[in-house]
């Protein structure tokens, strides 16, 4: 924060850093420069007969915007232009890249403090009716001659032409202008007491990443901001914001000496920039409400918000009770099912989320088919098809997908001729070392003897050995001739061994097919594609308006993966090519599967209302500073009201806080949720703003504005046009002041602070072991 005629040098501690105004040396006018000179000598004067000190003098004439501005000075403006929304509690804002520009020419108040001359005007539908009565960001084109000279019924700009004359060129450019009813200018415009509350430079030291459209705080350097002091309504509409040329116009603002004269006379403003936004009728709870919900329905210790059928009251007595508990608080479901041989049974199905951790299979094999997937609980004379419904769901997945299916079975095949060209290239080079063999140990014998002895002789008698002949060793090598049958090719460690003994991969490692079907498995093992039933297989685990943690169970995955590649298994050898290209030592190994890896789902309007709700797993349980965060692995919207989110590890503590869209400005929801006028119940939640505090600046300090919630009574009386949500920010601004124990008025920055419309987060943390993600939550805060 500043004074308000100078900016500090920025602070590097600071990633943000408020500034009251940043003036120039100049403003726009006309100056007299007067330069002389003298000599001395010995500090004594030098007569140059009066010629070196005749004084020199020069006209200075420093121009700046006074018409129109640049587009590439507008940095951006909240709501986003053409944006449809809940807007009902921000205050309208708009950034300029030219920091100077609100105070690049003069305007003074009656007190002679320093004003800007620009002012962030919001008009609502038919507040506009001769210019753009729908609010659809419509101007009038004028040119500067139109509006020096007359308009029937009209008010047009006063300029001081005097101490800033308009030239011939000035007259030729065209400008943007709105014709606004007097009353209309009254209600809305500023006083000169607020102007200087609602522009401030904002000094950004780090870049920040853009999470959402509207977020202004991405590039390093000094805005200006300029912000509105009207709350668009509850009740929705569409809405037109002008930044308008206050050049002449002071005598006509809210305490000017000539503020209204009555509701006939219409004003031609000019209009700098402009842009639309709607907002749309919010009678949805909040963030606070929604949130505060699944704090009171997380049961004991948070283990209502665990994914699982709810689990029954009664008392339970007996092994095989006990049995069902256990298996219903682990996530498992009882469903109906039939054998192979057609008998109706039932059986425990659990998808891939369990509320408990379950181990990774170790030195697992790989399946073929469901049968080999389905576990018989012989005690019970039931199965568990759970991993055989994997295996059955992986495959479905793999089938409706011709992409995979087809790219699945052209790798094989080119893996196959590979090994195929491979075991030929062996054979020829066993079938020569086994000639140079045999002519090193007498090959010309062996071979008179073989002529010489009849027929049937070779056909009877026993291999002769030679002396001093070594034996000739079996060949070993794959028949060049066979081709690679499934007898021959058996997925073993041996046959893998032969075939990435050559550094040379049998595919290229950049092959499509291998990519496309990599990358699909990779999407698999994250459940993409998976239908939701398999995934949450009863509406209890998961009711309207519910938050629910769980395990990803890892077996469950590998087994779906399994299931997708049985697509096309025709021999024995196909598994051996896929573990050639996949496995471990392939030639595009997938990495290892996050173990353990956790997740939440959330069945809420926060999905819908709050698009970019950020999730945000923490890995330790309390709050640092700078505290780790973990991988997000998976974030969808499976449908409009359900949102997945998978993390790999497991979180202490997870949050879901309202979008951060960079600095905007505006009010509040309590943390007990509001009603659907967020003015009846809206707060402002105080910052700090004591640089010899020991919290930091900005920081919350825990205390909100007003006590008891509810800002209509800083709220301008309504006029005879109807604006009804327009801040009475002097007023506001002195209740601030006492709110935070100031003897003096709060500066421009400090007010900015005051009303930045901070976003609410809600903190879920881990209260147990690693094992069991129990979850409590805390209030919001921002």
């Amino acid at each position: 924060m500043s004074h308000p005629e100078y900016a500090p040098d920025p602070d590097p501690s600071l990633n943000v850093q408020f500034v009251d105004s940043l003036v120039p040396t100049l403003t726009a006018g006309r100056y007299k420069l007067t330069a002389h000179q003298s000599l001395t000598k010995g500090g004594a004067r030098v007569d140059t007969d009066n010629y070196l000190d005749t004084p020199v003098t020069q006209d200075v004439e420093v121009r700046a915007p006074r018409f129109t501005v640049q587009p590439e000075w507008i940095h951006g403006a909240y709501p986003t232009p053409g944006a449809s929304g809940l807007y009902d509690d921000v205050l309208p804002h708009v950034t300029l890249d030219r920091a100077t520009l609100p105070w690049e020419r003069e305007a003074k108040a009656q007190s002679g403090t320093r004003l800007p001359w620009l002012a962030l005007l919001i008009f609502g539908e038919g507040e506009l009716p001769d210019t753009d009565p729908h609010c659809l960001g419509q101007t009038d084109a004028k040119t500067v001659a139109d509006l020096i000279g007359s308009e029937s019924g009209v008010v047009l700009p006063p300029f001081d032409r005097a101490k800033d004359p308009i030239t011939e060129d000035d007259k030729q450019q065209v400008c943007r202008t709105v014709l606004v009813p007097a009353a209309v200018f009254h209600a809305l415009a500023p006083t000169e007491a607020e102007l200087p509350l609602l522009t401030h430079v904002r000094r950004v030291n780090e870049e920040h990443q853009r999470v959402a459209p509207g977020d202004d705080l991405i590039q390093v350097g000094d805005y200006a901001v300029v912000v509105g002091n009207r709350l668009p309504r509850a009740a929705g509409g569409r809405y037109v914001a002008h930044l308008v040329s206050l050049e002449g116009w002071q005598a006509r603002l809210p305490d000017g000496a000539k503020a209204y004269d009555g509701p006939d006379e219409k004003l031609r403003l000019i209009s700098l920039w402009s842009w639309a936004f709607e907002t749309i009728p919010d009678h949805a709870p909040g963030f606070a409400a929604l949130t505060e919900h699944f704090v009171d329905t997380e049961g004991t210790d948070g283990s209502a918000l665990l994914l699982r059928v709810p689990l029954p009251d009664l008392p339970l007595s007996g092994k095989d009770q006990q049995e069902v508990a256990d298996r219903l608080g682990r996530g498992y479901l009882p469903i109906s099912c039939r054998t192979e041989s057609g008998r109706a049974t039932f059986g425990w199905y659990r998808g891939p989320f369990t509320a408990r951790y379950v181990p990774p299979e170790t030195d697992r094999e790989r399946r073929r088919c469901a049968t080999e997937a389905l576990i018989q609980l012989q005690q019970y004379g039931v199965f568990d098809v759970s991993l055989a419904t994997a295996f059955t769901a992986g495959r479905g997945v793999a089938l409706a997908d011709h992409q995979f299916g087809a790219a699945l079975l052209r790798l094989r095949g080119k893996v196959r001729r590979a090994a195929e060209k491979r075991s030929r290239a062996t054979a020829t080079t066993g079938a020569r070392s086994r000639i140079e063999h045999l002519a090193a140990n007498g090959l010309a014998g062996h071979l008179r003897e073989v002529l010489t002895t009849p027929a049937r002789a070779q056909a009877v008698s026993a291999p002769v050995q030679r002396p001093g002949v070594t034996p000739v060793p079996a060949a070993t090598e794959l028949p060049a001739t066979a081709g690679l049958t499934p007898e021959c090719l058996r997925a073993d460690a041996d046959l893998h061994m032969r075939l990435t003994s050559d550094d040379t991969p049998l595919v290229d490692p950049h092959d499509d097919d291998l990519a496309l079907v990599r990358n699909r498995l990779l999407d698999l093992r994250n459940l993409t594609g998976v239908p939701f039933a398999h995934l949450v297989p009863d509406t209890r685990m998961l009711p309207t308006e519910s938050l629910r943690f769980f395990y990803v169970d890892a077996n469950w995955t590998a087994t779906l993966l399994d299931g997708a590649l049985s697509v096309g298994l025709a021999h024995t050898f196909d598994l051996t090519s896929d573990d050639l290209v996949f496995g471990p030592t392939g030639v595009a190994p997938l990495p290892p599967q996050a173990t353990p890896a956790t997740g939440l789902l959330l069945r809420s309007e926060l999905v819908s209302g709050w698009p970019a709700l950020e999730v945000r797993p923490y890995r330790n349980p309390r709050t640092t500073e700078r505290e780790t965060t973990l991988r997000v692995l998976r974030r969808e919207a499976l449908a409009d009201d359900i949102l997945l989110v998978l993390v790999e590890g497991v979180p202490g503590r997870v949050e879901l806080a309202e979008p951060q869209q960079g600095v905007h400005f505006g009010i509040d929801e309590p943390e007990e949720g509001g009603s659907d006028d967020p003015v009846d119940d809206g707060i402002i939640r105080l910052r700090q703003i004591d640089p010899k505090s020991p919290t930091p600046l900005g920081q919350e300090t825990g205390a909100q504005f007003p006590t008891r919630p509810g800002l209509r009574s800083f709220l301008r009386t309504a006029g005879t046009a109807g604006p009804d949500t327009v801040l009475n920010v002097a007023a506001l601004a002195d209740g601030l002041k006492g709110a935070l124990s100031l003897n003096r008025p709060l500066t421009p920055s400090e007010f900015a602070i005051q009303m930045i419309n901070a976003a609410q987060r809600r903190t879920f943390t881990t209260v147990s072991t690693a094992h069991t993600p129990i979850t409590t939550g805390d209030h919001p805060n921002g």
